[in-house]
């Protein structure tokens, strides 16, 4: 097997996805369901649905796409574009057409909901094998960090830069226009094409020669037990089970906050949405510098233990944002902002440590998984992670849809009832505090540290190469059965955690 050095440029290249990953994400995060709920005449409901049915449809595709993805590259396609390369290919066009559509204003229900899915699936299909390039371009933990670190950057400035078109575009053609929407929308898809287009030519992937498949892909009933095996098998995994855990209530706790942000602001503080728009993309725009710090945070101590800077820092901000409510009454609306800008600070630091710790965990799941089944399956756990994402998505759109509507949320409407108010403060402060106290919880559990995560590799590598299971050193065996949840002696092919029509012989 060749190894290729990772170069700046293949850095460089991978953090491009982002652009995708997160800017567009940040966007309709902030700005879609207000301008479905305030400008289009959709009510809350029908809105939190767009997105609900959209995103659950799709997460379906995330684990089937992550197979598809693992096994594209036994076809010619995928041995001349690559098994992840050929998809984010397809994605440059994808992202252009489909991304406008959501913005389109004066369309119905179905419209909208049939533009979503759409653009779900576009989504998907670039989403879950792009972040499989770190583990195809390297296995050393280092530049796996390096990786994904610079996918995270890019991320908050590809999130600083789409949150800027609202406000240029709002600015441009007045408060109440729709067209400012939709310019929105076409000008950042632009941006993403182009970004995809880095992804495509300055990264690279394993070479097709280098690639072992345990067996031919056989029939279609043959194929979809396998995936449907490989799916479940991936929750057999005790770190990414519960890195799964994380994964799903921080997708929630991100997108709800996010989303609710811009209500919060435009109805409990009664600003522009030029005023949020660049107060979220300078809040984004300053989280940069902390991220560096979740980086080193996670890197050496592991993702659980930046997650409990991560909760203060959060839950601060929240009673700050409660504070301002109560007191914003008298107070100049220079000073709102000026007060609203630091807590957006504060939060979105947070924020940014919440959204890197699954994404800095994600990549050492393969090998872990590796562990235990002696095969690589990148695609499956960026499938089901995938999944996970769409899923909390699903439920961030569902919840805020339906909280507002209890509420009383009134679509279109300049002003709101105390009661929609309080339904807003109640999204914006109570639900995320809760979120982020369970994560804590269930954050406890994961021994995923880059000491532990050596000791596992390297214990794969000397199986591999013909070592014996019974020289395991007792620091080395804990290591890999508290990572992987099985006994030692049921690792490294000694089980039947996937489907194979023939078993292998694995001799120890």
């Amino acid at each position: 097997m060749k190894t290729r050095k990772v170069t700046w440029w293949n850095v460089v290249g991978y953090a491009c996805l982002n652009f995708l990953g997160g800017g567009t994400q940040a966007l309709s995060s902030a700005f879609l369901m207000l301008f479905y709920t305030a400008a289009c005449g959709i009510s809350p409901i029908q809105a939190g649905l767009i997105f609900t049915i959209a995103r659950l449809l799709d997460a379906v595709g995330n684990p089937v796409m992550g197979y598809i993805s693992d096994n594209f590259g036994r076809t010619r396609l995928g041995k001349k574009f690559g098994r992840r390369h050929f998809f984010i290919m397809l994605g440059i066009p994808g992202v252009l057409i489909t991304y406008p559509l959501l913005w389109l204003s004066g369309q119905t229900f179905t419209f909208y909901l049939i533009a979503n899915i759409l653009y779900e699936m576009v989504f998907t299909m670039v989403i879950v094998p792009g972040p499989t390039l770190p583990a195809e371009m390297t296995q050393i933990a280092s530049e796996k960090t390096k990786l994904v670190s610079a996918k995270q950057y890019c991320g908050t400035f590809a999130s600083t830069i789409a949150l800027l078109f609202p406000a240029a575009f709002f600015q441009y053609f007045g408060e109440g226009s729709v067209d400012a929407y939709f310019y929105t929308g076409l000008s950042y898809a632009f941006i993403t094409a182009l970004s995809l287009v880095a992804v495509y030519f300055l990264t690279f992937e394993r070479a097709p020669e280098d690639i072992v498949y345990a067996e031919k892909m056989g029939s279609i009933h043959h194929v979809l037990i396998k995936m449907i095996n490989d799916i479940f098998a991936s929750m057999k995994i005790r770190a990414f089970r519960i890195h799964s855990g994380m994964m799903l209530l921080i997708g929630i706790y991100k997108n709800l906050a996010a989303g609710v942000f811009t209500y919060y602001v435009i109805y409990a503080l009664m600003l522009s949405k030029s005023a949020t728009s660049v107060i979220t993309s300078f809040a984004t725009l300053i989280s940069f510098i902390a991220l560096a710090v979740f980086i080193a945070l996670c890197y050496k101590y592991g993702g659980p233990a930046a997650f409990k800077v991560v909760g203060v820092i959060v839950t601060v901000s929240l009673v700050g944002y409660f504070i301002l409510f109560q007191g914003k009454i008298g107070m100049e609306e220079n000073m709102v902002i000026v007060w609203l800008t630091i807590l957006a600070i504060v939060n979105n630091v947070g924020k940014a440590g919440a959204d890197y710790i699954p994404v800095f965990q994600l990549p050492f799941m393969a090998d872990i998984d590796e562990a235990v089944t002696m095969e690589r399956r990148e695609g499956i756990f960026t499938g089901v992670n995938g999944l996970l994402s769409k899923v909390a998505s699903a439920a961030e759109g569902f919840l805020l849809g339906v909280g507002l509507a209890y509420f009383g949320f009134e679509k279109g409407a300049g002003a709101q009832t105390a009661s929609a108010i309080d339904g807003i403060l109640v999204m914006t402060i109570v639900v995320p505090i809760v979120l982020c106290v369970v994560i804590w919880f269930i954050s406890r559990n994961l021994k995923l540290t880059k000491e532990t995560h050596k000791l596992l590799v390297d214990e794969v590598h000397r199986i591999k190469d013909g070592g014996s299971m019974a020289d395991v050193t007792p620091e080395t065996k804990a290591a890999v059965e508290d990572l992987t949840g099985w006994k030692y002696e049921n690792c490294f092919g000694h089980n039947d955690l996937l489907y194979h029509e023939k078993k292998k012989e694995i001799i120890a």
